[in-house]
């Protein structure tokens, strides 16, 4: 069980497909108090949300995306800010023969909470809390 008190960290990875790699095997090292159950959910989550930015928004400036992740009482919250899109994420509907469209649904059932806004500076925040079990 995480301590008690809130803690949290941050990561800028490139803008590129090595980022969900990048930001799981930071999560591993950065958690290593997390039961292994929220924490595989969490990696989950997070390769999601990092997926999604990378295929769907801009970067930030410099190209990055930032990571960051708190560890609370009762959960995990991950955060991915990047430098926005045209599109909101959203749950689709399942589609068998699609390869693509499952990752917010996943991001769904894992979490207990998941929401994005955009910012002011025309930046984009997606999060997700994990239950810590």
């Amino acid at each position: 069980m995480p301590a008690a008190k809130p803690a949290s960290e941050r990561l800028r990875v490139p803008h590129q497909a090595s980022a969900p790699n990048l930001v799981r095997r930071w999560l591993r090292s950065a958690l290593p108090e997390l039961p292994d159950d929220s924490r595989d959910d969490l990696l989950v989550c997070a390769t999601e949300l990092v997926s999604n930015a990378v295929r769907h928004a801009k970067p930030l400036p410099g190209g990055d995306v930032c990571v960051g992740v708190a560890i609370r009482a009762t959960d995990v919250e991950v955060r991915v800010l990047d430098g926005g899109s045209a599109t909101h994420p959203h749950v689709l509907p399942i589609d068998l023969d699609s390869a693509h469209g499952r990752g917010m649904l996943i991001v769904s059932k894992l979490s207990s909470r998941w929401g994005s806004r955009p910012l002011g500076d025309g930046t984009q925040e997606v999060w997700a809390r994990v239950p810590v079990r």
